[in-house]
């Protein structure tokens, strides 16, 4: 209420509109409050990571990675780094509680694996209706104690922007790497939006174990590795032609 007060009685030239992104880092938050706010950005990374700060938000998390709400938000100029965190993660909770509350999660996961599985949802996805089906094949796979094996933890340890994997990348040793560890990773890799987390806690029914992106942003879902290993040949196939023509 108090933030809405100083919002409200604040002059129009001190507020500032500032959208972020779904699937952003806290480093991409961070980027872009910086060109729109002027924040100091390692101020806003180091209280992200800060283990004092973050429990005062009653969180037990390795950061505040995933905790921050990707939204559009109308801000002061006057605000500290800690203010907009504080900010974020109570619409990150708030939202995060309504859909608690509306679905009921079917799954014994607490609010920082439901995040975490959210997250790599958020990464693999890019058209909403598949997230359901996509966190299916996931919560299928934890349930067998099957390796995750999703890219978007790799592509989040590695240094730099996203980049297509090669074979050596899947051998970098990390707590995050779902090709060499099994579960969820220790936390969150971006922040998620609220279809992303939806799925997370509603998965579709299936009998999916695996999935290949058809390179028009959709994906080939299997049951079996046998049939996993026939849509990417066929997808090979189809590539190749492609590129004949």
């Amino acid at each position: 209420m108090g933030q809405l007060v100083k919002v409200i009685s604040s002059q129009s030239a001190d507020r500032m509109k500032v959208t972020l992104l779904e699937g952003w880092t806290v480093e991409q938050f961070s980027d872009e409050l910086k060109d729109k706010l002027q924040i100091d950005s390692f101020e806003f990374i180091r209280l992200s990571q800060d283990y004092d700060f973050i429990h005062s938000l009653n969180l037990d998390a390795p950061s505040l990675e995933g905790f921050l709400f990707p939204d559009t938000y109308i801000l002061l100029k006057t605000y500290t780094e800690e203010e907009i965190l504080r900010i974020l993660v109570k619409q990150y909770d708030h939202n995060y509680r309504l859909l608690l509350q509306e679905f009921k999660s079917i799954r014994c996961m607490n609010m920082l694996e439901i995040t975490a599985l959210a997250s790599i949802i958020q990464g693999e996805a890019v058209h909403e209706d598949e997230m359901p089906i996509i966190s299916s094949v996931y919560h299928n796979r934890l349930d067998k104690n099957m390796l995750l094996q999703a890219d978007p933890t790799i592509q989040y340890i590695i240094p730099g922007k996203s980049r297509r994997l090669y074979n050596k990348d899947l051998d970098v040793d990390s707590p995050y790497n779902t090709y060499k560890y099994k579960g969820l990773p220790p936390g969150p890799i971006n922040n998620p939006g609220l279809e992303a987390i939806k799925a997370a806690i509603l998965p579709a029914e299936t009998e999916y174990f695996y999935f290949v992106s058809n390179g028009e942003g959709r994906h080939i879902f299997s049951q079996n590795n046998e049939e996993h290993n026939q849509a990417k040949l066929e997808l090979k196939r189809k590539r190749r032609f492609k590129r004949k023509m």
